[in-house]
């Protein structure tokens, strides 16, 4: 029992991961910031107003030592803004003055892989388990050196330490799947950040959407892991006295200006002193917050009671003990066996590589649409349907009348084209989905984003776009009665499946850049509808203007139609059955399927339509990865 209990504290103990950390005696971590401005750029209404900067955080200085340390203040007083500078997550443009010191040092650059954060949603993979989700952040969090019996026993230690056991095993949960509670989320959140054992801990109002008993259990369960030398920094709204009681250090802000930092005990001395008195019977935290927002019948007034209050604190002896601990610490020599991050020992990387992380992001992938199945057995059994339909309707199509068997297999292959296209719309989804997942685990290193990408695209376009549209391809290609030629069966095949991919380029760039779901599909139906029109069945391209023929060199659905048109068409001589001799025509009809290829403008050559096709592809696929790349991941 006694060698269980000590390995439970050796791998909680923060600072303790190789690689992370440098070794199990050291455990605090310090973190000090000191004359903070913060702006942003906001649009003015009107087309004709320049923006102008914004300040969010005014000279705001403080430290936050091993402990409980909370950020409390009204809506918009500036208490993300400030964590995400600490935990080195906003834009560094934004930054006009000042700076965060770790341990007396400036951040290290990997501090946003190495320290935990927790946002405010809660954005896991529901249709994983507690255990699927930890060991997810295990696998790729944690360095290849440590072993996967010792990575397993890290998550069972994290399970117990947040007294996950009984719902270890049970799915987190999602609109149409019952999970777990809320409080068990919150919790599984702060695991999937306790799995590095990281000396500075971060959260997002960790409260929110919590009733009042689960709130005081989770807050209580933080206090207990800052009582093990964590350094924990949250913010947080409206605590009940339960919870404020538990905190060490309490920063007040409103308007962006520092009200108090320090002990709450002497924020209680300080508004005192400047004639607000807590009531014996009042919860501190809803006192100071009223204080803040003091009963202005101005937004005016409000700002001057502020001002009044930030400028009091500025000139106390508060403030000036806050700024000689700042001082202190910057200048204190911190050797490597002292500080909670060695920053010799620190990757300067991600913990894994390409091909392992890709591995465990498609694994992931494939688990959550498998407990999905619907999608993608309705796809399966929609081909097969679909499939059946246009077979049925186009049923053993005839080669002896040259206008009805052309009509008929240009029909044909038009509804079939316009079913590959606009049923892959299903597609934009896929990035819009995940976007805050992805935003997150980027931002704090799980994966790379080549392996994100490459992960979703393959674990989607296999299931759910190549087996449909091939399906579909065998069955109506025999029943249609196209030309029995096992070559032009399998260029038939390749036709779509390059059509639907490209097509599902489309949506996946869309999905990339919109992060609404209506009006990322109005805009793909939008690009669809344009892709038909200049596909060369519904205008003749040789008639189009040259000013807009252009298009039709970006249309999908022209190079799809001209693929399966070329393929059967091409040499293709329509012969009256009573004409026919042994096989041989001998007055065969007035037209070709040739000659009605050139009448429409299609190419003669089978392969460039499959080559442009797979130009579209790759070049959208590119497009959609660079912009996932370069979406704005830091607040």
């Amino acid at each position: 029992m006694a060698n269980k209990s000590s390995a439970h504290e050796s791998l909680l103990k923060p600072g303790s991961l190789s690689g992370y950390g440098s070794g199990e005696d050291s455990t605090d971590a310090t973190l000090s910031y000191q004359n903070v401005v913060y702006a942003v750029r906001v649009q003015n209404k009107g087309p004709c107003r320049p923006s102008e900067e914004k300040v969010i955080l005014h000279d705001v200085s403080g430290i936050m030592r091993r402990g409980m340390n909370a950020i409390l203040g009204p809506t918009g007083s500036g208490k993300t803004t400030l964590l995400d500078i600490l935990a080195g997550r906003k834009d560094a443009r934004g930054m006009k003055a000042g700076q965060v010191l770790l341990d007396g040092r400036p951040l290290p650059t990997n501090f946003k892989c190495i320290s935990g954060y927790v946002i405010q949603d809660d954005i896991i993979m529901g249709t994983l388990s507690v255990r699927e989700n930890l060991q997810f952040s295990a696998a790729l969090r944690l360095p290849r050196s440590i072993g996967e019996k010792e990575k397993r026993a890290r998550v069972d230690m994290v399970i117990n330490e947040l007294g996950l056991e009984d719902v270890a095993e049970s799915k987190i949960g999602t609109e149409m799947m019952r999970g777990i509670s809320g409080g068990e989320r919150k919790r599984t959140n702060i695991g999937m950040e306790l799995i590095t054992s990281p000396s500075v801990l971060f959260l997002d109002e960790p409260t929110t959407g919590l009733d009042a008993f689960t709130a005081v259990s989770v807050m209580r369960l933080l206090h207990q892991l800052s009582r093990r030398g964590r350094t924990i920094v949250f913010s947080i709204h409206q605590p009940r006295y339960a919870i404020f009681k538990l905190f060490d250090s309490l920063t007040l802000l409103g308007n962006g200006r520092t009200i108090f930092h320090g002990h709450p005990e002497r924020a209680l001395e300080f508004m005192a002193a400047n004639g607000y008195k807590c009531e014996d019977r009042e919860n501190p935290a809803d006192f100071f917050l009223d204080v803040i927002q003091k009963a202005a019948e101005t937004k005016g007034d409000e700002d001057q009671t502020v001002l009044s209050l930030a400028t009091n604190y500025a000139s106390s002896p508060a403030h000036k003990g806050v700024l000689a601990s700042i001082e202190e610490h910057r200048n204190s020599v911190v050797s490597i066996n002292q500080t909670a991050f060695d920053r010799s020992a620190q990757p300067t990387g991600y913990a894994t590589g390409f091909l392992y992380q890709l591995f465990y992001v498609s694994k992931r992938t494939a688990i959550n649409l498998f407990r999905n199945p619907m999608l993608s057995v309705l796809q399966w059994i929609t081909s097969v349907i679909f499939g059946l339909l246009v077979g049925g309707i186009y049923f053993q199509l005839s080669d002896t009348n040259p206008s009805k068997g052309i009509q008929n297999r240009v029909g044909a292959f038009f509804f079939l084209i316009m079913n590959m296209i606009f049923a892959n719309m299903s597609a934009v989804q896929i990035f819009i989905s995940m976007r805050p997942i992805f935003k997150h685990e980027s931002l704090s290193g799980y994966y790379r984003v080549s392996a994100y990408f490459f992960a979703e695209v393959i674990c989607d376009v296999i299931p759910l776009r190549i087996i449909p549209t091939t399906i579909l391809a065998s069955i109506t290609y025999w029943m249609i009665g196209l030309t029995p030629d096992v070559d032009k069966f399998f260029i038939f095949v390749l036709d779509l499946n390059l059509t639907t991919l490209a097509a599902c380029s489309m949506a996946f760039l869309m999905s990339s850049l919109v992060s609404t779901q209506a009006i990322a599909t109005l805009l793909l139906a939008l690009i669809y509808v344009f892709s038909m029109l200049f596909g060369g069945l519904l205008v003749n391209l040789e008639t189009l203007p040259s000013a807009v023929r252009w298009f039709n060199y970006l249309s999908i659905f022209r190079y799809g139609l001209e693929g399966l048109s070329t393929n059967e068409l091409k040499g293709m001589e329509f012969c009256p059955s009573k004409d026919r001799i042994n096989g041989s025509c001998l007055h065969p009809g007035n037209m070709t399927g040739t000659d009605y290829l050139d009448s429409q403008g299609f190419t003669s050559n089978i392969w460039i339509t499959q080559i442009a096709l797979g130009a579209i592809l790759v070049g959208v696929l590119f497009l959609t990865y660079l912009r996932l790349v370069l979406m704005r991941k830091t607040k």
